[in-house]
């Protein structure tokens, strides 16, 4: 069944993470992704990877699925023009290289929009167009020490220099797919395409409204999770009814605190809120998580146990949805990926191919998109305009 983008064509120059988490997105909903390289190749096929493993790692995989992949040299005059008639024949350009490259090339949104007015061009950076910051180069671990977010990270665990998860690439990424529907959208209104651009560092802050709530407010938006018996668990009780409250506990064996005026209206627990939180810290520690989850749950009570990643990926219920597929890759193998995680019930997405090796489809994109013969690829190899996989590798 063909997917929500089932049609749209999208040149994928992104590279690393923050662009092809975003183009990735597209290509789930079903739109053909088209991966532009050249040289090495995007540098992220061997990232994080051991220095003798020259199979392309897992975040590459993971985050170039079902797309194909074109090697083409757009410093090259006919490299260019190839690449100019592919857009003639597409409606969307992605790219996520520092202020002002696409231009230097002459292929900058202005250069290709004369060429195709409904051309929807998309590009990611660091800090954005504009600003003092503009031409300063960016990756996850920057854009979350600069957006504040390491900061708190390191604030809320208590540990000074820790590491914190850095989600600038996803966070941005998942961003600019967004920006790129609407523009799709406004395009099927008006005809007209448009450029739509993301700051990394935005689009980060954007993902942090309960930290800008306690910056503005001065309040701390949530608790800590609670030590219990075989680890942490996660809940908690700031706005809960007095039913609620008093059935919880009830259930921890405390009854008597639901009538005790320390805690016995939402008014006084939410004035004696730091005393709610060490008592029931306190109740729980004898528990386990999967006690507390199973009696918390029947309560109705918002609450989970703190997992693991391996746990959480091998989750009852992840597994009962199905939410991973296993993929075969030409060089890794089997490779275990989250499914599209945004469910269309009409035009289901899916992950149908693995991430691309350099050049796997260059051919065939030649060949079927525009219309080049045996003799003409031929040339265009020759002279290193472009490049296929080795046959052996596909």
């Amino acid at each position: 069944m063909p997917g929500a983008l089932d049609g749209v064509r999208v040149l994928d120059l992104t590279h690393v993470l923050n662009g092809p988490f975003c183009t990735v997105q597209l290509a789930h909903m079903g739109a053909e992704v088209i991966k532009v390289e050249y040289g090495a190749g995007d540098r992220f096929r061997h990232a994080w990877m051991p220095v003798d493993v020259q199979r392309d790692g897992y975040e590459f995989i993971a985050v170039n699925a079902n797309k194909k992949g074109l090697t083409l040299d757009l410093k090259q005059a006919e490299g260019k023009r190839i690449f100019i008639e592919l857009m003639k024949k597409s409606d969307v350009v992605v790219e996520n290289f520092t202020a002002g490259a696409m231009e230097r090339l002459g292929l900058g949104y202005e250069a290709l929009h004369a060429i195709n007015p409904r051309l929807i061009y998309a590009c990611s950076r660091g800090f954005g167009e504009s600003g003092p910051y503009r031409d300063i180069r960016a990756n996850a671990a920057t854009i979350s020490a600069i957006s504040g977010f390491a900061h708190e990270s390191m604030r809320l665990a208590g540990k000074p220099g820790a590491r914190s998860i850095p989600m600038g690439d996803e966070t941005a990424g998942m961003s600019m797919c967004v920006g790129i529907l609407g523009a799709l959208y406004h395009r099927e209104r008006t005809g007209a395409g448009q450029k739509v651009e993301v700051s990394m560092q935005e689009a980060m802050l954007a993902f942090m409204v309960s930290q800008l709530h306690t910056l503005f407010e001065g309040v701390e938006v949530g608790p800590k999770p609670k030590p219990c018996k075989d680890g942490y668990y996660a809940f908690h009780v700031r706005d809960i009814t007095d039913d609620l409250w008093g059935r919880l506990v009830k259930a921890l064996g405390q009854p008597e605190l639901a009538t005790d005026p320390r805690f016995d209206t939402p008014a006084v627990r939410r004035r004696n809120y730091p005393l709610v939180e060490a008592t029931l810290t306190e109740l729980v520690a004898d528990w386990t998580r999967a006690e507390l989850w199973e009696m918390m749950g029947a309560l109705g009570l918002s609450s989970a146990p703190l997992l693991s990643v391996a746990e959480s990926v091998d989750d009852v219920h992840l597994k009962a949805r199905g939410a991973f597929v296993t993929i075969e890759h030409p060089k890794a193998g089997p490779v275990r990926l989250l499914a599209p995680w945004v469910r269309f019930s009409e035009s289901p997405s899916a992950i149908t191919a693995a991430s691309p090796l350099m050049g796997q489809h260059t051919r065939e994109i030649l060949r079927d998109v525009l219309g080049l013969d045996e003799q003409q690829i031929c040339a265009l190899e020759r002279d290193h305009v472009v490049a296929s996989a080795d046959p052996r590798d596909a």
